[in-house]
C-alpha cells in the first residue's frame, strides 16, 4: 500500500478543539440556513433542476438530494467529488488525476463522467471533446460559492437531452447578498497543501447584486508505491513527488432584475504517477492540464399572468494538455492536446394558463464551433493525429406538471435531440406522484435517456495506442422507479427507493486482444437493480443524524458477470451538532464502500473511512476557524484502475488498483470584513 504520513491522533484532535475554543466567543445569530429548518419544511423546499422550474423537492419527478453550503462548510467537503461522495447511492473513484463518480452500481473507472451531465447555475459544464463532467480538483468554482447542490438520480435526457444519463449534478452558486462583505481565507493541509481564497458581494436597493471570488492552490504531493512496478529499473514502484496538483479560479455573478449573467475560468495542472496509456514510470515530466471557462447571460420575466419566459446564451470553451514520456532516458515529449469551443441559446416558456396544468416548453441550439485533438511528438517533430469534427445540436422538449386532485400529479415528458453524428433521439419521462396519507407520498417513475458517442470515442486514433471503431453507437437506458416518502413529525423523514436500469450499446475502452491496442466498443447490454434507503433526524438542540443504505446489483446483460467497479452495498452515515453555544460545532461521517472487481479482472477490498470536521466562529463570527481529519482511522484502501494504466514495459504492465490517502489533516481560517 502507499506509505502514509502518520499523525499523532490524540493531539491533533486536541490541539484542534483546544485551538477553536479557546478564540470562540459568542456571536450574532446567523441567518436561517436549510439545516435549521424542521424536515417538513425541507420537503417542502423548492429545487429548480429535476424540471427547470421551481417546484417542491416531494413533488419532483425524482429522489432528489440537496446539499448545502452548510454541509459543505461543517463536513469540510474540499471539491465537488467530496460532496457527491456524502450522497446516497453515490461512490467515486479517484485514479490520481481525475474523479469519476458511480452512481447505483454503475461507474466504469476511466470514462471521464460522460455519463453524468454537471451544470452550473443550469448551465452545461461537460465539454464538447471528451464529454467530461468534472468532479475532482479540475471543477472550475470554488466550493465556498456554492450555495446549494442538487442531484437529480436517473434519466434527465427527457429535459436535459445527451449526457444527462445516470443523474443530473446542478452546481447553484451563491449570490452577493449571501456574502456583503469581503471574506479571505487561507488553509493548510497534508502533503504540503496550501490554499487561498477571497470572495466579495454586495446588493443593493436598486436590485444589483453581485459576486466575485478568486482561489489557489497547491499541493507538492507524497511519494506512491505501486507494486505492479516493483523492480530496480522503476525505482521499486516508488514514485517521487508525482502527485502534485495546482489550480486557480475566477468567477463572477451579476443580476439585475430581469437579467443575469456570470463567467468563470479555472486551470489545473496535475502530475501523473501511474504511467498511464504506456508511459515511463516514475518521469516527472508527466502532466495534464484542464483548463474551463464559461461566460452565461440570461433573461427571464413574466409576460403575464399565466406566461414566464427564459432566454439565455452561453459561451464555453475548454483545453486540454496531456504532457507524455514513453521512451526511457530520453528528449523526445509527446504532448497530447484537445480544445472545444460551443456556444448554445435556448428559449423556454413556462405557462399556467390552464387550470391545473403547468406547462414548459422549449427548444436548445448549439453551435460546437471546435472540437479538435492533436498528438505530436517533441525534438524531433512527429504528427501522430489532428482531427476537427465541428457539429451543430438541437433539441426541443415539452414537459406537463398536471394536479390530478388534491393529491395525485402526473409529471410527463418528452424531448427530441437531433445532430448529424448520432442522427434522432427521442426520450419520455413519466412520473405519478401520490400524496397517499397525510404523512406519505408515492412515486412511480419511468424513463429512457441517451448518449451520443463523443468526438473522442469517435475520432480518437493513433498508429499505436488507439485504433477507430467506426460501427460505435450511441448508449441508451431504460428505467424503473418506485419511490416512498414518510414523514410523521416535523423533526423526522425516511425514504426508499427501489429501481431497475436497463443499458443498451453501453461504450467502454478495452484493449484489442489481437493487437494489443485500445478501442472504444459498444458492449452487448448491461442491467443494474436494487434499493435505497435513507433516514434523517433533526434534534431540538440543533443535532442532525442522516444516514442511508444502498443494495445494488450491476451485471453485464449478456454474459451474467459482475461489472467492474460495481460495489454491491454503500452506506453513509452523516452526524452533527453543536459543541458549544453557536460558536463551536462538530460533525463526523462515516462512508462504507464494499468489495469491487477491477477492470483488470481482480478485486479490490471493501473500506469505510471516517471523517471529522471542528467547525468555530470568534469576534462576532467574522473569524471562522476550523479543522478536519479525513481518513481518521488510517484505512488503507484502493480504487479500481481502469484500462489505461500500463506502463512502457515489455509486456506492459497493469495496474490492477490505485492506492489512496491515508490519514490526512486540513485547517483553515475564514475572516469578513
Amino acid at each position: 500500500m502507499y506509505p502514509t504520513t502518520k499523525h499523532p491522533l490524540r493531539r491533533v484532535l486536541a490541539a484542534a478543539l483546544t485551538s477553536v475554543a479557546q478564540v470562540a466567543v459568542a456571536g450574532a445569530d446567523q441567518p436561517e440556513d436549510l439545516n435549521a429548518l424542521p424536515i417538513e419544511q425541507l420537503l417542502n423546499l423548492e429545487i429548480i433542476t429535476a424540471s427547470k422550474f421551481a417546484q417542491k423537492i416531494s413533488e419532483a419527478p425524482s429522489s432528489v438530494s440537496v446539499i448545502t453550503a452548510d454541509d459543505i462548510r461543517r463536513f469540510g467537503y474540499r471539491s465537488l467529488a467530496d460532496i457527491l461522495r456524502s450522497v446516497r447511492g453515490v461512490y467515486v473513484t479517484d485514479d490520481r488525476n481525475y474523479s469519476y463518480v458511480g452512481t447505483r452500481g454503475s461507474g466504469r473507472p476511466g470514462d471521464f463522467n460522460t455519463r453524468l451531465l454537471i451544470l452550473v447555475d443550469g448551465s452545461r459544464l461537460n465539454d464538447m471533446v471528451y464529454d467530461q463532467g468534472a468532479a475532482g480538483n479540475e471543477f472550475p468554482i470554488d466550493i465556498s460559492l456554492v450555495e446549494r447542490v442538487e442531484f437529480v438520480p436517473g434519466p434527465g435526457s427527457a429535459i436535459y437531452g445527451s449526457s444527462a444519463f445516470f443523474g443530473v449534478v446542478n452546481v447553484i452558486t451563491k449570490s452577493g447578498a449571501a456574502f456583503q462583505g469581503t471574506t479571505a481565507s487561507a488553509g493548510a493541509a497534508s502533503a504540503a497543501t496550501r490554499q487561498a481564497r477571497l470572495a466579495t458581494g454586495f446588493a443593493r436597493a436598486s436590485g444589483i447584486d453581485l459576486l466575485l471570488g478568486a482561489s489557489w492552490l497547491e499541493r507538492k504531493g507524497r511519494d506512491l508505491y505501486f507494486p505492479e512496478y516493483d523492480d530496480a529499473a522503476h525505482h521499486f514502484g516508488v514514485a517521487r513527488k508525482l502527485d502534485h496538483d495546482l489550480y486557480k479560479r475566477a468567477f463572477a455573478k451579476l443580476s439585475w432584475g430581469s437579467f443575469a449573467a456570470s463567467a468563470y475560468i479555472g486551470r489545473r495542472t496535475k502530475g501523473v504517477p501511474t504511467a498511464s496509456y504506456g508511459q515511463q514510470f516514475n518521469d516527472p515530466r508527466s502532466r495534464t492540464i484542464d483548463e474551463y471557462a464559461s461566460a452565461s447571460v440570461s433573461w427571464q420575466a413574466a409576460l403575464s399572468a399565466t406566461l414566464e419566459v427564459h432566454a439565455g446564451i452561453n459561451l464555453r470553451s475548454y483545453r486540454y494538455q496531456g504532457t507524455y514520456i514513453y521512451v526511457p532516458d530520453s528528449a523526445t515529449v509527446n504532448m497530447d492536446k484537445a480544445e472545444s469551443r460551443s456556444t448554445s441559446t435556448e428559449l423556454r416558456l413556462l405557462s399556467t394558463a390552464f387550470r391545473n396544468h403547468k406547462l414548459i416548453a422549449g427548444a436548445e441550439l448549439a453551435n460546437d464551433h471546435k472540437r479538435m485533438m492533436i498528438n505530436y511528438d517533441l525534438a524531433p517533430y512527429a504528427s501522430y493525429l489532428f482531427s476537427d469534427h465541428p457539429k451543430r445540436r438541437a433539441g426541443v422538449y415539452l414537459q406537463d406538471e398536471f394536479r390530478m386532485g388534491e393529491r395525485v400529479i402526473l409529471n410527463a415528458g418528452l424531448r427530441h435531440d437531433h445532430d448529424p453524428e448520432g442522427g434522432g433521439a427521442s426520450n419520455p419521462r413519466i412520473a405519478l406522484i401520490v400524496k397517499a396519507a397525510a404523512h406519505s407520498t408515492v412515486k412511480a417513475l419511468y424513463g429512457t435517456a441517451y448518449r451520443s458517442p463523443n468526438a473522442y470515442e469517435r475520432y480518437y486514433a493513433t498508429s499505436t495506442g488507439f485504433k477507430l471503431n467506426p460501427t460505435l453507437k450511441p448508449e441508451h437506458i431504460k428505467t424503473y422507479e418506485l419511490i416512498g416518502e414518510y414523514f410523521p413529525s416535523e423533526n423526522f423523514r425516511a425514504s426508499a427507493s427501489l429501481f431497475q436500469y436497463r443499458f443498451t450499446d453501453l461504450i467502454a475502452l478495452s484493449t484489442d486482444q489481437l493487437d494489443c491496442r485500445l478501442i472504444q466498443s459498444n458492449i452487448d447490454s448491461a442491467r443494474s437493480k436494487g434499493a435505497e434507503l435513507e433516514a434523517e433526524w433533526l434534534r431540538d438542540n440543533g443535532a442532525t443524524l442522516k444516514t442511508s443504505i444502498s443494495l445494488q446489483y450491476a451485471k453485464n446483460g449478456a454474459s451474467g458477470e459482475w461489472l467492474s467497479n460495481s460495489p454491491r452495498q454503500l452506506f453513509k452515515l452523516n452526524y452533527a451538532r453543536p459543541l458549544w453555544r453557536d460558536t463551536l460545532h462538530s460533525a463526523l461521517e462515516y462512508q462504507f464502500t464494499s468489495r469491487r472487481r477491477t477492470a483488470a479482472g481482480g478485486h479490490v477490498g471493501g473500506f469505510g473511512l471516517v471523517n471529522v470536521t471542528v467547525l468555530g466562529h470568534a469576534l462576532g463570527k467574522r473569524l471562522e476557524l476550523s479543522a478536519s481529519v479525513y481518513n481518521l482511522l488510517d484505512k488503507h484502501y484502493a480504487d479500481s484502475a481502469s484500462e489505461e494504466h500500463y506502463d512502457n514495459s515489455s509486456p506492459a504492465r497493469y495496474l490492477n488498483a490505485i492506492g489512496q490517502d491515508g490519514r490526512a489533516l486540513r485547517l483553515q481560517a475564514s475572516y469578513t470584513f
